[in-house]
């Protein structure tokens, strides 16, 4: 790994090499890393191609809200299409590809279809693809959905396991940003039982990547101390790798908590 990209500081494990792939190609990063990150560390721009003109794209955020940086993650009956690279978090022998190319990344041949790009408007094939009817399904939408898809399912069975349960709580913390963390400190000093949820790996929010201080101290470090105070409380659950998707009539919430997604393998549990 050329190290002339990777930037000083932050909240790595430098002490903790990573091998991947990206490609087929062998990368290294670090224990603490997301796949974005450690790309960009190794000097890959380039991650991926737009969805309907095929234009080369590279990492656009550091977040869930990544629209460009989508890869598949794995292989054969584990792999996982449309991964958002900016929350992939990196573990050893990861195998990472890009998606949505014909050809290689760098010499995509659907990227002719740009130079129609100034005779392609917005829906047109809704109004150009009409006629004769019969051809929509059987011409029409089969070869605009291949040259404008995105990952590929592999077909096989999912060797994954999943598991459901029910969890009560006075109050529900979504976010373990600064707010969500002192919210819930707050609230579970009082006797209350407290359910903090987040989907990164990692709590603090924007204090992990911000140079703000808080109680005289760099926010991440506030962030990590609080954390530990909350673990600490027996009528505290700290849920990471945990997404809230839905609220529901009675005070019911849906939430998806990925607890091996980080890991090579599940260890045939849920």
């Amino acid at each position: 790994m050329s190290k002339n990209f990777r930037i000083s500081g932050g909240l790595i494990n430098r002490s903790a090499p990573i091998g991947f792939t990206f490609n087929g190609k062998r990368m290294q990063g670090y224990q603490g890393d997301t796949l974005a990150s450690a790309l960009l560390a190794n000097g890959q721009k380039l991650v991926g191609r737009s969805f309907k003109y095929h234009r080369p794209r590279g990492i656009f955020s550091a977040g869930p809200e990544e629209p460009n940086a989508l890869v598949q993650l794995r292989t054969g009956a584990a792999q996982e299409p449309n991964t958002r690279a900016t929350v992939t978090e990196l573990f050893d022998g990861l195998a990472a590809t890009s998606q949505n190319h014909c050809g290689s990344l760098e010499f995509d041949l659907m990227a002719i279809t740009d130079l129609a790009a100034p005779f392609l408007g917005a829906g047109f094939y809704y109004k150009t693809f009409m006629w004769p009817k019969v051809f929509w399904e059987k011409v029409y939408e089969p070869v605009i959905r291949a040259s404008a898809g995105l990952g590929k399912l592999s077909m096989k069975d999912d060797p994954d396991f999943y598991d459901k349960g029910f969890l009560h709580c006075d109050i529900l913390v979504i976010g373990a940003g600064p707010a969500g963390l002192i919210a819930a400190l707050t609230a579970a000093k009082s006797g209350a039982r407290i359910i903090l949820a987040d989907e990164d790996f990692r709590a603090g929010g924007r204090l992990n990547s911000e140079s703000l201080t808080l109680s005289d101290m760099p926010g991440s470090v506030w962030a990590m101390q609080t954390l530990a105070e909350l673990q600490a409380m027996p009528n505290v659950r700290v849920m990471t790798r945990t997404t809230v998707y839905g609220a529901y009539d009675h005070g019911v919430f849906g939430a998806l908590e990925r607890v091996t997604d980080h890991l090579a393998t599940s260890g045939n549990k849920p």
